[in-house]
């Protein structure tokens, strides 16, 4: 009676609903359930002894499997179900009176497969519990989903098992070989370790993030930086490649995006203001990481068990075909041939080149073509150039603001990168997809103003360590980092 005590409920100022949720053919289906109030504002249901959509966030709901019984404040709610980006919200209203108990059906319809297009979803930044990982799978129609068991100096397993990698159904697979390095440095994701790796403290700013990134290359795992707005990110990518760069990350979350660096290296606010402008920023950063010479592909994480966001709410779709496995996909993965979203859906082709692919190094006047597709309401499609929009469009008719297919040609440079991004038309929100890139020929171009920028980054970055207390840093641990920003400035004369 914990959680109705403390909304003030007593046994007969409450009631239940028993829930039912059935799948396109009838069948009962795992999904979320979430509880909204009269301004569609999240709140917690009362005790329900469910899987939590978040351990954090009561408020993101539950997680029902297929039927469940949830008490509700005596009142006008509206019960939200869903089941992940491919399937439509349903929300009922609920009229509950004391001591009621209510019956209700809800039937799921997906409006896009991605799968039976060969498109197969994961979140690569998640910190559940393992025997959770089943239900929150399902309950998201995710695919793959490798959950952090190791986080620094913290860990929610005494040891991984001999086989690492489970089941949920055919096609669907959490692993638990994972850790996470997040330390003053910044934070990168490590995934299917064959062994496990020293890690440290959270305040700890030595060994430098070098000794993990190589010790984790040597154990096999696929690296992806979490985000490049930490302060040494230019330093780590210039002395240990990323496998992915994380660009649907853990900022943009399902009710708002937090549109600050943490303890990164802060944004330009004028230039880049408010939560579209932290999306902005993040698309500069993957741009500027690219024009510097990195052929790196975007990745996504919604870093459900910390951040106020469902499992799969940040997400990537890697085009794998007929055939699904965890190994393929991370493949696929690091070969760019994906895109990332946490709202729309967007197909990218360059000459019939998809993301991941490479175009003939000559100059040519090339077909670029996108598909953008929402549950919601588009607001603009954009291709680009090295990270710059050549072409945007924006919905001219009804039918527009759910698909728009468009097709373009541009005049493209050996070395240079064609992506595409979409976003949705929200208020408070940010949601957008955005494709890896397809590149044209296996010669980065460099760009003289992104080295420029890097080298700064990393001059500013040297100034703050040198200022470091002794306590904190100590003088021959400051000269090893200094030595190494020193050598990463270097890759980008």
């Amino acid at each position: 009676m914990a959680a109705a005590a403390a909304l003030g409920q007593t046994p007969d100022t409450k009631g239940s609903l028993d829930l039912e949720i059935l799948d396109e053919r009838g069948g009962r289906v795992i999904a979320r359930a979430q509880l909204l109030d009269a301004s569609a504002k999240p709140q917690a249901f009362l005790e329900t002894g469910l899987t939590a959509a978040h351990p954090r966030f009561a408020n993101l709901g539950v997680i029902v499997r297929g039927q469940a019984t949830l008490y509700l404040p005596a009142g006008r709610w509206q019960v939200a179900v869903d089941r992940g980006l491919e399937y439509r919200r349903v929300t009922l209203p609920v009229e509950m009176a004391p001591g009621a108990r209510l019956k209700r059906q809800v039937r799921l319809t997906r409006w896009i497969d991605l799968a039976a297009r060969g498109w197969w979803s994961g979140d690569t930044h998640v910190h559940r519990l393992p025997d959770e990982m089943p239900a929150l799978m399902l309950a998201a129609d995710l695919h793959f989903a490798p959950t952090l068991t190791r986080w620094n100096d913290r860990s929610s397993l005494d040891s991984w098992p001999e086989n690492p990698v489970f089941t949920v159904e055919p096609n669907r697979v959490y692993t638990v070989n994972n850790a996470e390095d997040e330390r003053p440095w910044g934070a990168v994701m490590f995934l299917g370790l064959r062994q496990p790796i020293q890690l440290y403290r959270f305040k700890d700013e030595h060994p430098t993030p070098v000794e993990t990134w190589r010790a984790a290359r040597a154990e096999g795992a696929f690296i992806d930086f979490e985000k490049v707005i930490w302060w040494a990110a230019p330093v780590i990518a210039a002395l240990e490649k990323p496998d992915a760069i994380g660009v649907a990350n853990n900022h943009f979350r399902e009710a708002s995006v937090m549109d600050n660096e943490a303890w990164g290296r802060p944004r330009n606010t004028v230039a880049y203001p408010g939560p579209e402008g932290f999306a902005r920023y993040i698309f500069h950063l993957y741009a500027l990481f690219q024009n510097a010479g990195f052929r790196v592909a975007a990745s996504a994480g919604s870093a459900n068990g910390v951040l106020a966001s469902p499992l799969g709410y940040n997400r990537s779709y890697v085009f794998l075909g007929r055939t699904f496995s965890p190994g393929a996909w991370l493949a696929g993965q690091q070969a760019g041939r994906n895109f990332v979203t946490n709202g729309p859906v967007l197909f990218l082709t360059v000459d019939g080149r998809m993301p991941g692919e490479e175009l003939p190094e000559k100059a040519a006047d090339s077909l670029i073509q996108v598909e953008a597709l929402t549950s919601g309401r588009l607001d603009r499609v954009e291709m680009l150039v090295d990270g710059a929009p050549v072409h945007t469009f924006v919905p001219m008719a009804s039918e527009e603001s759910r698909r728009m297919v468009k097709r373009a040609r541009h005049r493209l440079k050996a070395g240079s990168w064609v992506a595409a991004r979409a976003l949705e038309n929200l208020a408070e929100n940010v949601r957008f997809a955005y494709t890896s890139p397809v590149y044209v020929g296996n010669t980065p171009k460099r760009s003289p103003a992104a080295l420029a920028l890097m080298r700064e980054w990393i001059d500013e970055y040297m100034s703050r360590i040198e200022k470091l207390p002794d306590a904190q840093l100590a003088p021959e641990q400051k000269a090893e980092w200094l030595k190494m920003c020193k050598q990463a400035r270097s890759h980008y004369e």
